[in-house]
């Protein structure tokens, strides 16, 4: 393995829709051997986690295909994702 590449990315397009949406990143410039991460996201874009509830917005695994060059993953409506690409 020769290092590790993090990828952030956003999904802010709930303001007209509510609906997943799949990325495609081609060309990343290595040899992707597997990416996994975690992401944020809650049904409220204003909910905040509180010490009566402290679970309403916790990380959750998310995993991408990875294949000749070109990462594959879908993102939740009002969602930060963090993948990192090992390779």
């Amino acid at each position: 393995m020769l290092g590790r590449l993090p990828i952030a990315t956003l999904n802010v397009y709930y303001l007209f829709q509510k609906l997943n949406s799949e990325r495609q990143l081609h060309n990343l410039g290595v040899n992707t051997e597997s990416a996994a991460g975690e992401m944020l996201t809650v049904s409220k874009v204003d909910s905040v986690n509180t010490f009566d509830a402290p679970n309403t917005l916790v990380p959750k695994p998310v995993s991408a295909k990875a294949q000749y060059g070109k990462l594959t993953f879908k993102l939740e409506p009002k969602s930060v994702t963090v993948i990192v690409v090992d390779q």
